[in-house]
């Protein structure tokens, strides 16, 4: 697709009336443009007066176009412009937009041939060139039709209407190329404005189909169709943020925790002070990597959740989400880390505070509580206690859900197992892990395990009682969860 600009404003196409079918004008009136020497015809002139050429020749050919066409038509000649400035962006303009081109070739003019050229570039026709002498038509240009005149009577009258017919018939044939340089290319023109308004309209259309894109993935309950839709949505708008985000948070769920670095990189390079976006970073960096990588990952995530932080610390989710990442830091050695322990504490109880009565913080803290207690050889009593508390609010939450709620569930059994009752923590336990959907079942199982294998590594400073429910339930978790990726 060619580029052009013009220097004036384009106005729409008006349709020409008269015999044969209708074809668009750039104009109202018929533009006919000609290009010609400026001062001399040059030596082989046999007629070499160009205002006499203009108005025995040129204006009864203008006349005579828009009689056949029934509308006014006006002759320029772009010697006789009278406004100021370069003369090459004007001479060209008319290249393009002139309805009518009419390229005098006599004395073999080097600008008029430059200008023909350029006008046979841009435009499929009408051209017509003309010239004293029909033999004396140079280069490429002698193979074209070229319509001969003079300053005899009878030249004239035949080269008027030669001309004029050529021009009505190639305005009324838009389907017609003239032009031996655009004949046969699959080439249109279209101004830089239409172009640029066109580049808009598409780029709005493939925003607008990947936003409906997104709102079709957050709506599916298929985990791989949501990721299916989500990148056709950037395939379709590289630049939505949005998409990227979502499609980094389905892959990050689905376990592709490289491949959602990624996306969710893209979308804080779009959006850089989107917080949830660092928060996911945060959390696909805590969970991905190979064994051996956890240094590197735990400092570039917790960049990440301090980047989430600085730019919204109100946001419990990402409280919650560090805290979970100062925990696993924790218990990476032989003896458990207890200012990582301490950190996630902070974090938990932050979370908490900004949280209201979700049990999800609240029960964090206090099994982070419960943890330390018991590593530091301090009286736990406390802390049960809290969680007898807490027990209360999870059977409200379970309760609030009709029982649907796994994770709910979770939170009422380990009030349970952590404070005497483990018979009836099992059963809540069961019934939890019941109702978790195939697709999240082995990750949300291990999230599960991994707390209560960390009170199995002090075991022996727990209650018996406590102790042998916290066993039996991290053995449940084992049986329900499928082999592979077992905890």
């Amino acid at each position: 697709m060619d580029d052009a600009s013009a220097e004036e404003t384009s106005r729409p196409a008006v349709p020409v009336s008269g015999m044969g079918p209708l074809v668009a004008l750039q104009h109202e009136e018929v533009r006919v443009f000609v290009a010609m020497p400026g001062s001399t015809m040059g030596d082989t002139a046999g007629w070499s007066s160009i205002p006499e050429i203009r108005r025995r020749l040129l204006e009864p050919v203008a006349t005579r176009i828009g009689e056949i066409l029934g509308r006014p038509a006006t002759l320029v000649v772009e010697k006789e412009k009278t406004a100021t400035g370069a003369v090459h962006r004007s001479m060209f303009a008319e290249a393009l937009d002139a309805d009518v081109y009419i390229a005098d070739l006599t004395g073999g003019n080097a600008n008029v041939y430059l200008e023909l050229g350029v006008r046979w570039a841009l435009r499929d026709g009408v051209t017509v060139p003309i010239s004293q002498d029909v033999g004396d038509v140079r280069f490429n240009a002698s193979s074209s039709r070229v319509i001969p005149y003079g300053p005899m009577p009878d030249q004239l009258d035949d080269a008027i209407r030669r001309i004029a017919d050529a021009a009505a018939s190639g305005l009324r044939d838009p389907q017609r190329v003239d032009s031996p340089v655009r004949d046969g290319a699959d080439l249109v023109v279209v101004e830089r404005a239409e172009l640029e308004g066109l580049r808009h309209e598409i780029r709005g259309l493939r925003e607008a189909q990947a936003e409906d894109l997104v709102e079709a993935a957050l709506r599916s309950s298929s985990k791989a169709r949501r990721i299916e839709l989500l990148q056709l949505a950037v395939a379709r708008n590289p630049a939505s943020w949005r998409g990227h985000f979502e499609l980094g948070v389905a892959l990050r769920t689905d376990g592709w925790y490289d491949e959602a670095e990624d996306r969710l990189r893209t979308a804080v390079t779009l959006k850089e002070d989107f917080a949830p976006a660092w928060r996911e970073i945060g959390l696909t960096l805590s969970k991905g990597g190979a064994p051996g990588d956890e240094g590197p990952r735990y400092e570039a995530a917790t960049q990440a959740f301090d980047r989430a932080l600085a730019l919204d610390g109100d946001d419990p989710e990402t409280w919650a989400n560090l805290g979970g990442l100062h925990r696993r830091r924790a218990r990476a050695s032989d003896a458990f880390d207890v200012t990582a322990l301490e950190k996630a504490l902070v974090c938990y109880r932050n979370a908490s505070k900004l949280s209201g009565n979700n049990t999800y913080p609240l029960m964090n803290t206090a099994r982070v509580q419960l943890l330390l207690s018991v590593v530091r050889r301090e009286d736990p009593t406390p802390v049960v206690e809290r969680l007898r508390q807490l027990h209360h609010l999870a059977l409200f939450a379970v309760h609030d859900s009709d029982g649907q709620d796994p994770w709910a569930l979770f939170d009422l059994a380990d009030t349970l197992l952590l404070t005497g009752r483990g018979d009836e923590g099992l059963t809540e336990l069961n019934k939890a892990i019941a109702r978790l959907g195939p697709t999240e079942r082995d990750v949300a199982i291990t999230s599960v395990a991994e707390p209560l294998r960390d009170l199995l590594r002090v075991a022996d400073r727990l209650p018996a009682g406590t102790a042998n429910a916290v066993r039996s339930a991290v053995a449940a978790c084992a049986a329900a969860a499928t082999p592979a990726a077992g905890p």
